[in-house]
């Protein structure tokens, strides 16, 4: 029996279409993406709580919502939160036609509005995971990354089953993190020092060093000042922070390699760019650089997919 159920809307233009391909492509752990029935399950700390949830796509790219459903007893405070947290995930609220009507003065950017019109930033449940899932993906690949975070899970999170004995593993507590030693990583291939930063930026946020929830009334150039102070924590992997962990509109991550990549594709240059010179490009993406740069990944994940491109 379902327990708690209810929808969300979302701010059209919204595709879910875009979406659940943008996942094949980067793939999550503590995802079942079902594309036929348009149906995510997850598992969602609620007041820490581990709740395993179910959302299905409803509606239309201009009438979009989402169905959500728990088999799980939630307060009506747990309900909000859940809610509040599915909104900021799913980026709910953006609106897209500012940064379209911005997109479409340029024109290597133009098409990318229409053909993928309704993308948006779907972004990380909570700051701590997305942090640890960052510094995690520092300098490897998208595969291995996941590979390296399902793992961290299988060794410090929770683990839920569904009606059908299906396994979905829930990221761990900051306070489960912090218990780890480097030496309890090692041997599931994280390096050293990845390990070690991991574990220390656990350990801030537990010993107090660290709030995360101060880090909301921040502006973007005090939050890179704050977090950068860690180990292992530099510009880019703040930057990441503040887009897929905070939704913050205005961040250009110059030194991302798919970035440049993409960049290169989509203006046709004959070189690939440095970092300098994406920075003199991206500004003319303000104040929207953080979209702008989904749209130009976007671009390259549809490459790698073989989408047909008209």
């Amino acid at each position: 029996m379902v327990l708690y159920e209810t929808a969300i809307s979302l701010r059209p233009p919204y595709s879910f279409e875009r979406l659940l391909r943008r996942l094949e492509t980067h793939p999550d752990p503590q995802l079942l993406v079902d594309v036929q029935g348009q149906t995510l399950r997850r598992v969602f700390r609620v007041a820490a709580r581990p709740v395993l949830v179910s959302l299905q796509f409803a509606g239309s790219m201009e009438e979009p919502f989402i169905r959500l459903h728990t088999e799980s007893t939630l307060t009506s405070t747990e309900q909000q939160l859940l809610e509040k947290t599915v909104r900021h995930m799913f980026s709910a609220d953006l609106d897209l036609s500012p940064i379209y009507i911005h997109m479409r003065e340029q024109q290597p950017l133009a098409i990318l509005t229409e053909r993928f019109r309704g993308l948006r930033p779907f972004l990380d449940s909570d700051l701590f995971q997305c942090m640890v899932k960052t510094i995690i993906g520092q300098q490897i690949n998208l595969v291995f990354a996941a590979s390296l975070t399902q793992r961290l899970l299988e060794l410090a999170g929770d683990t839920l089953e569904d009606e059908e004995g299906r396994k979905f593993l829930a990221f761990p507590t900051e306070e489960a993190v912090a218990r780890l030693e480097p030496s309890d990583l090692r041997p599931l291939q994280f390096s050293q020092r990845k390990a070690e930063y991991i574990i220390d930026y656990a350990r801030a946020i537990v010993n107090g060093t660290v709030d995360l929830d101060r880090v909301w009334q921040m502006d973007d150039e005090e939050i890179i000042s704050y977090l950068t102070s860690l180990r292992g924590i530099g510009r880019w992997t703040v930057e990441c922070l503040m887009m897929f962990g905070m939704g913050r509109p205005d961040l250009l991550p110059a030194a991302d390699i798919g970035l440049r990549n993409g960049i290169h594709m989509v203006y046709g240059l004959a070189e690939k760019p440095d970092e300098k010179e994406i920075r003199r490009i991206g500004e003319d993406w303000a104040p929207w650089r953080s979209v702008c740069s989904l749209y130009i990944w976007e671009a390259v994940g549809a490459v790698r997919r073989k989408e047909t491109w008209e």
